[in-house]
Formats: C-alpha cells, sequence, structure tokens
C-alpha cells in the first residue's frame, strides 16, 4: 500500500495535519503510527490518556489563534472535527463504499479554486468561498445555458502530490464539450473514464455530512489495501441533495 497517499491527513487524537512522517507518532515496534502525531502518542499509548475531548480543545485552540484564526472559529471548527476522530468515538460505525462502479468519461464546466487539505482543515481554505461564489447569479445563469441536468458536481483534480498536497476543485454541472461557447467565463475538467469505490453520506446538513464522509473516506484508505489513482474524484449532488439542510451526496473516488 502507498502510505505516502493513503494515510489520514490529520491526526485522529488532536486533528493536526500530519503531512510529514516525523509528525507523525510511533508504535510500541517502533513503526509511525498511522493514525496518531507525535504530540498525542508514542511507544504504543497516548501521551496524556487523561485527556478529556474538553481539554484536548482547551489544548488545540491557542495554537490556532497564534496561526491567525479567531478564538471562537477555532473552538467551533474543533467542536465539529474532533467528536468524529478515532481516539473520542472509538466505537463509531464509520462509512463504508456503497459500491465499486465504473463510469465512461465526463466533462464538468463551472468555477474553480485551488486549495489543499491542511487549509481547509484548518479554517483557512477556500471551499465555502467557491459554493458562495457558485450560488451567484452570474454563474448560475452561465451554466443555465450548457448544462445537460440539474445535478451538481463538485471535482477534485490536479493533486500535486494526493492527499498531502495542493489540488484543484470545480463546482459545477456535467456539459456536452461543444456547447461551451467562447464568451462564458467557465471552466472545465474533462474526469477520465475509471473506475470508483463509490461512499453516500449520512442524511443531512450538507456541510457536515460531507466533513464527516471525507474524514471516513481518509481513513478507510489508510487501512484498505485498495489504493486511490487521483485521476479525478467528485462529489455528485442528485436529487437527495436539493435541499442543503437535509442532504445526501455520493463521493466517487478513483482506484485501481
Amino acid at each position: 500500500m502507498n502510505q505516502e497517499h493513503q494515510q489520514p491527513i490529520f491526526c485522529q487524537s488532536c486533528s493536526m495535519p500530519m503531512l510529514e512522517p516525523e509528525i507523525q507518532g510511533t508504535e510500541l515496534n517502533g513503526e509511525r503510527s498511522t493514525d496518531y502525531c507525535q504530540y498525542c502518542y508514542s511507544d504504543g499509548a497516548f501521551t496524556q490518556p487523561e485527556l478529556t475531548i474538553e481539554d484536548m480543545i482547551g489544548i488545540c485552540v491557542p495554537h490556532m489563534v497564534e496561526d491567525g484564526m479567531d478564538a471562537s472559529a477555532a473552538e467551533a471548527i474543533l467542536q465539529q472535527q474532533l467528536p468524529g476522530l478515532k481516539r473520542w468515538a472509538p466505537n463509531r460505525d464509520r462509512l463504508q463504499p456503497a459500491r465499486i462502479e465504473e463510469r465512461e468519461a465526463l466533462t464538468i464546466a463551472g468555477i474553480a479554486i485551488t486549495t489543499t487539505n491542511a487549509d481547509e482543515i484548518s479554517g483557512k481554505g477556500r471551499i465555502a468561498e467557491l459554493w458562495n461564489h457558485f450560488s451567484s447569479p452570474d454563474v448560475q445563469t452561465q451554466l443555465a445555458a450548457v448544462r445537460m441536468d440539474g445535478d451538481v458536481y463538485a471535482c477534485y483534480h490536479n493533486y500535486e502530490n494526493g492527499t498531502a498536497g495542493r489540488y484543484d476543485l470545480l463546482a459545477g454541472t456535467r456539459v456536452n464539450p461543444s456547447d461551451i461557447a467562447p464568451g462564458l467565463n467557465l471552466g472545465t475538467v474533462a474526469v477520465p473514464a475509471a473506475k470508483y469505490a463509490v461512499f453516500t453520506t449520512e442524511t443531512g446538513p450538507v456541510q457536515q455530512v460531507l466533513y464527516r464522509a471525507w474524514e471516513d473516506i481518509w481513513y478507510w484508505f489508510a487501512h484498505s489495501e485498495i489504493e486511490r489513482t487521483f485521476s479525478g474524484d467528485f462529489e455528485y449532488y442528485g436529487e437527495h441533495a436539493a435541499d442543503p439542510s437535509c442532504a445526501q451526496v455520493d463521493i466517487y473516488i478513483a482506484i485501481k
């Protein structure tokens, strides 16, 4: 298994990004932990086993403030992130692939950003900004002229270094490439034909269910022999995602 690309992007205790092997904690046999950072876990045990989740939030908030985040925003992020992590929810039923599916190539047109998982986890991300722009009348008017249907896609592509590096995210709709007129201010991405592990989120507020689903997807691939190709992954917002307050989304992860 390619551990460089498959390991979880953040510590399953404090949620700190683990982008380099030296940040990982150690097991009793000296091997690097795939779940925990060196500050939370060493020699096969938690460094502070008596901590509660509230204690951990109190420890992490000052570090996030030092990085320029507002304290209340940092606390809100941690209150969302930590309850789903392995240390704090060891018996939680994690999301599994609903199915393995092969799909033909498709073209998606829309608007895009470049970001990293570390930025999104730390609260410095741009995905919320992308969706706000996507909902604007100007973008929706342009998409209405070329869309094949009303479904929405969010395509992750141009991965720099698997889960550890920069990537592009395009929010848009499926189109026929020949329908894209030169005057439209839209980007496109050609998603190649591929085999996918398809994960279906829980039903609930879209931001919440997506966060937990991606958390489980990273965890699942870190403990699976199936490897990602990073050729292009996408979230599919169909009829079950029409209401953002009660949405269910399919996430397609390209695999070997």
